[in-house]
């Protein structure tokens, strides 16, 4: 499960942040001024992707990130902001097209 905090919740709920990353499987993201900024992951996950990134999983510009890599396709991007951008402009562009069952 990914939470979403901004910087003042986790300022002042850091000791159950802790306690629920470490210990209820949950990640979080942290938010400033509704956009993410950062991450708090269990030791386990920050194990897990320090060895994606030993083993070479990388891009030409950084570390692929998993939810990247399911995408196949999408695996070199390190520009999330970009990429969703242009998902928005073709999801406009195609709005209203006829769809067939």
């Amino acid at each position: 499960m990914v939470l979403s905090l901004d910087t003042a919740n986790v300022k002042a709920h850091l000791s159950e942040i802790v306690g629920r990353v470490a210990y209820g499987r949950e990640r979080l993201l942290v938010l400033r001024r509704g956009k993410p900024i950062a991450a708090i992951v269990s030791v386990e996950d920050l194990h897990t992707l320090e060895a994606m990134e030993a083993a070479g999983e990388r891009s030409e510009t950084g570390v692929v990130h998993p939810i990247m890599r399911a995408f196949g396709g999408w695996a070199h991007r390190t520009d999330v902001d970009e990429l969703l951008a242009e998902i928005y402009i073709d999801r406009k562009a195609a709005a209203g097209r006829e769809v067939t069952w």
